[in-house]
């Protein structure tokens, strides 16, 4: 069974750090985190393409209704192709120690069509992936010209290929560094990974559903819990 959850998620802790990530160009609802681990995850997710909507603890599974025992995940995350994943975002040690559990939630979330991933350190933290993400959110208040903008998006949509670098799009339409990384961190624009701005590939736009749950495993380079395929990291 799942029910709502109403577990309070902001608390104050010297051993952790909780806060909200407030993306209205994305979504009207905050997210909250309650570790660097979680907050990386999101800010890595906020620059996914194909993510639609990203929830903090979003209901409970009952995992044994005699002894009152239940669990609630860290994240769901609705993915373009309507598939929602439940992630949870734990130490690679500590994922290590759960495999029992996390295999009986496994089974539960999947009779009811969720897909489970966990999420970890080697993962989130790999070739510095966490504070290239951090560096580009940061020009999410950036101010870019209507024209401007105008101007970037149509000469995106006549690149050849699938990719182009941030600074081949940069002089293609007369354009700052700044207005370009404005436009991926508020997802008006996308990158192929996430990597230094100074090897930022942005992807051409393309028509109907092309980002789901392989793009998003590709992503995170994490492979859906229980499977044994390797999963390869985004290029």
């Amino acid at each position: 069974m799942i029910v709502n959850s109403t577990r309070q998620v902001i608390t104050r802790s010297p051993h952790r750090s909780v806060g909200i990530i407030n993306s209205p160009y994305f979504q009207a609802q905050p997210i909250v985190y309650e570790s660097q681990l979680e907050r990386a995850f999101v800010q890595l997710c906020l620059l996914c393409p194909g993510v639609e909507r990203i929830v903090a603890q979003p209901f409970k599974v009952n995992l044994d209704e005699i002894k009152k025992r239940h669990y609630t995940p860290d994240y769901l995350v609705e993915l373009e192709d309507g598939s929602y994943l439940v992630v949870e975002v734990k130490i690679l040690e500590r994922i290590g120690k759960l495999e029992k559990r996390f295999n009986q939630i496994n089974q539960r979330l999947s009779s009811r069509n969720f897909l489970f991933m966990t999420a970890d350190e080697t993962q989130l933290y790999c070739a510095d992936k966490e504070k290239h993400a951090k560096e580009i959110l940061r020009y999410v208040n950036w101010q870019v010209a209507l024209q401007v903008q105008q101007m970037i998006l149509s000469e995106l949509g006549k690149i050849e290929g699938h990719f182009i670098s941030l600074s081949d799009l940069q002089a293609r339409a007369q354009c700052s560094s700044e207005d370009l990384l404005h436009l991926i961190a508020t997802r008006q624009i996308f990158i192929a990974a996430v990597s230094p701005i100074s090897e930022i590939l942005i992807t051409k736009p393309i028509q109907g559903v092309t980002h789901g749950i392989h793009f998003f495993s590709r992503w995170f380079n994490a492979a859906l819990w229980g499977s044994d395929l390797s999963v390869p990291q985004a290029t």
